[in-house]
């Protein structure tokens, strides 16, 4: 009798600890989605789902212009690399939140044969993005996007003598420029999102001083001799396209906008499409179009076709 008593009393115990055990599960699915917390009636949902995802693509081409018995700029004979590094990380929770990280790296080199070296194309950004739905397609979101060049840049001109001189146009973190903004977001599935900055800032900062002396001026991308940085407030658009136009071509665009009250709006257009010709060889086209009073009252446009390889991870 005391022994049947015993024993059911065991099972009973081994079942409670089985269901106390329930609520403290942790779950690593595919190496990317944790669900705990479950409750002890199991539903079948977590009550926190995230999901984590990384990419890192490099490229790295080269090109080469050789003319011979040309009558026409004898000294363009040149050799050019350009790398691009981008990384990119998010995590979402459900459909409703999202936060992102990107990293963007692109390096171009150019040697003149018989002349020069110089970084022709030096752009570094780090943008950080939250986004969260409100209803179907809107929603809000906050950006913060900071960018700067890495190494010097010098404009090259020949004196009286008919020398090449360099004089110093911009370096590391000058200047250095951040854009803040946050407002509402439309999205278009598959294709891109539409972001309107209700409040927005502008912060352009000069590390190097000495740059007013070298160039001889009392303003610098607008900061004024006399500060070290300006700061300004106003409203901003944001157009960004990801998007596969065919299986072997892609479409990235970024388009940013940017009013204060009493200039002409900024404007930077970043616009690439990716031609995927095998596993690890891509040609691109690029276009970078940019305008700022302040800087020029001309509009500055680059195009840059590169064929190289490519790494994806």
């Amino acid at each position: 009798m005391w022994g049947r008593k015993v024993g059911i009393g065991i099972a009973l115990g081994m079942c409670l600890l089985h269901a106390a055990s329930l609520p403290q599960q942790l779950v690593w699915r595919d190496g990317s989605r944790v669900s705990v917390l479950r409750m002890p009636v199991d539903s079948g949902e977590s009550l926190i789902m995230l999901h984590l995802t990384q990419q890192l693509e490099y490229s790295l081409s080269l090109s080469g212009v050789l003319f011979i018995n040309w009558e026409h700029d004898s000294n363009g004979n040149q050799v050019m690399m350009v790398q691009d590094l981008i990384y990119q990380c998010r995590a979402e929770s459900g459909k409703t939140f999202r936060f992102s990280q990107k990293m963007a790296h692109h390096l171009g080199v150019q040697y003149f044969f018989d002349s020069i070296v110089r970084v022709h194309v030096d752009d570094n950004q780090f943008e950080t993005r939250m986004e969260w739905k409100i209803w179907k397609n809107h929603g809000g979101f906050f950006s913060a996007l900071l960018s700067t060049r890495i190494f010097n840049c010098y404009q090259t001109m020949v004196n009286d003598s008919g020398n090449l001189v360099r004089t110093l146009s911009s370096s590391f973190l000058t200047p250095f420029t951040g854009l803040f903004s946050g407002g509402i977001q439309l999205k278009w599935p598959l294709l891109g999102s539409l972001n309107i900055g209700l409040t927005s800032a502008k912060l352009t900062w000069v590390r190097d001083r000495g740059i007013y002396e070298t160039l001889q001026v009392t303003t610098y991308y607008g900061v004024p001799l006399e500060k070290r940085y300006l700061f300004e407030y106003g409203l901003s658009i944001q157009l960004l396209i990801n998007h596969d136009l065919l299986k072997w071509l892609h479409w990235d665009c970024d388009l940013i906008i940017f009013k204060n009250t009493n200039l002409p709006p900024d404007i930077s257009v970043k616009n690439n499409l990716g031609f995927r010709l095998t596993k690890f060889l891509k040609a691109r086209i690029q276009t970078r179009l940019y305008y700022e009073e302040r800087v020029s009252k001309k509009v500055q446009l680059e195009n840059l076709v590169s064929v190289g390889f490519v790494v994806q991870f």
